[in-house]
Formats: structure tokens, sequence, C-alpha cells
């Protein structure tokens, strides 16, 4: 794949840094596909394929603007994001909390995410303040306007995932943060 890449890549005159990016994207499309098959296959055969859409929906925007716990190997990564799908889909969604209670949690994941995001892997390219600012005001109204509709749509059977998602997704958010934080001073 790589070399096919880079031969594509040669004949659009494309420098080595160049290259080296279109291989890293293709590379992270093809794996985010290939688990996203799984998964579906997964929550299909327990029955929880909707619950998993919903969460999916709401999970994937967030990654990709503000970032979060990045691992080195596709194997590695497809097991947290597993047990990630897994925990708000058959644990924590069956977990209805009241309105009242979720409003002012998702006001604080809101705020959570903005502070600290975007958490980007060392492999991505740094991003230059305006660039930052950009991804964290996007992230922001990313992270309000599905509150809004998780609020909106509160008597539904799929508002608990999408609530369980953004609280799950801000969590591992954090941990992202004071893991590169820790890595920061060590080095």
């Amino acid at each position: 794949m790589q070399n096919i890449l880079r031969m594509a890549s040669e004949n659009a005159n494309l420098n080595s840094k160049e290259q080296k990016f279109l291989i890293f994207r293709v590379k992270c499309i093809l794996y985010d596909v290939s688990k996203l098959i799984l998964f579906v296959a997964f929550f299909a055969v327990i029955h929880k394929l909707s619950s998993f859409i919903f969460a999916f929906l709401i999970f994937y925007p967030i990654r990709q603007i503000s970032g979060g716990l990045h691992y080195k190997h596709y194997f590695s990564c497809l097991v947290f994001s597993f047990v990630y799908m897994v925990l708000v889909v058959t644990v924590l969604a069956p977990l209805t909390l009241n309105l009242a209670v979720v409003v002012p949690i998702l006001a604080v994941c809101a705020a959570v995410v903005y502070a600290i995001g975007p958490i980007r892997p060392p492999s991505r390219p740094a991003l230059n303040q305006q660039e930052f600012a950009q991804q964290r005001r996007k992230a922001l109204n990313i992270v309000c306007y599905e509150s809004v509709l998780i609020v909106l749509f509160f008597d539904s059977s799929l508002a608990s995932a999408g609530y369980w998602t953004i609280i799950l997704h801000t969590l591992q958010l954090v941990m992202a943060f004071i893991i590169k934080k820790g890595g920061e001073r060590n080095a």
C-alpha cells in the first residue's frame, strides 16, 4: 500500500513530507473504516446497533476535533475503542440520569473540552496558535450542539448513550491531557 501511495504521490509531484502525510491519512482512513466495520458487526449481533450508531455519531465529530488518548499501534487503538464503545452502549447507556443532573454535567464537559482540547498525537503536525484556537472553538460548538440535541430528545431511549458518550470522551480527554503534561515535565 505504501509503495502504491508513494508512486501516486510522486506522479503528483509531492515532496517527501507530503508523501508521508498522504500515507498517514490513508492509513488512518483504512484503520477507522476497519474498526467501524468490526463494531457495526459486533453491535448488530448483540442487538445494540442503533445505540452504537447514535453514540458513534456523537463521538466521531468530537474526537476528530478535540482528540484525546492516542495509541501507537492499531491493535491497542482497536481494543481501547472497543472497550470504550462497549462501556458506553452496554454498561452506561442503561444507567439513565435525570435531566436536571445531565444538563450541568454536559455544561461542565463542554467547558473541559474547550479548556484542555485539542489533544493531538505526536504523529500529526502541530497546530499554530490560530488553528489551535479555531479547533478549540469548533470542539466547544460541537459539544454544545450535541448537548442541545440530547436535551431536546431526552425522552428518547438513545439520549443516555449520547450523554454518556460526551461524559466518557471528556474523561479520556482529561486523561490524555494529564499524560501529555506529565510527559512535557519529564522531557
